[in-house]
């Protein structure tokens, strides 16, 4: 079953995915896009009007992501203004989502990319989904 977020456009349901979970995603015009939805959450629980005024307003929310990830990362040694790339949104039930960056060009961070968190449009954290690496200098 797909999934259709309005002024976006159709989601295809991910295969593989454990028990109790259902995910759909999809890339249009260079946005990557996930939706899971964990039991006992069902698809009805999903706003997708709201997923997709998000959509809507990406780069401008995706701006916000940018400046809150650069806030986090800046007093790291080897930041820089493009430490990260490849963005993705992932939404689940009600009104919190995500940003991932999947790509962090910062010294002793890992493949798992930085996270910023919102509620609605406002930014409530950002995690690097994983303790910073020591590097020896």
């Amino acid at each position: 079953m797909t999934i259709t977020i309005p002024g976006f456009g159709e989601l295809s349901p991910v295969d593989h995915v454990p028990d109790g979970v259902a995910c759909w995603n999809a890339t249009v015009a260079d946005t990557a896009v996930s939706v899971l939805v964990e039991h006992p959450a069902t698809t009805a629980d999903l706003d997708l009007a709201f997923i997709g005024s998000v959509l809507h307003d990406r780069e401008r929310l995706l701006a916000v992501a940018h400046e809150a990830a650069a806030d986090h990362l800046r007093e790291h040694p080897g930041y820089g203004p493009d430490a990260v790339a490849e963005p993705e949104f992932t939404f689940h039930p009600g009104r919190d989502w995500l940003v991932r960056f999947a790509e962090v060009r910062v010294p002793g961070f890992t493949e798992l990319g930085v996270v910023v968190v919102f509620h609605d449009e406002d930014v409530v954290g950002v995690d690097d989904l994983a303790d910073v690496d020591l590097v020896d200098d």
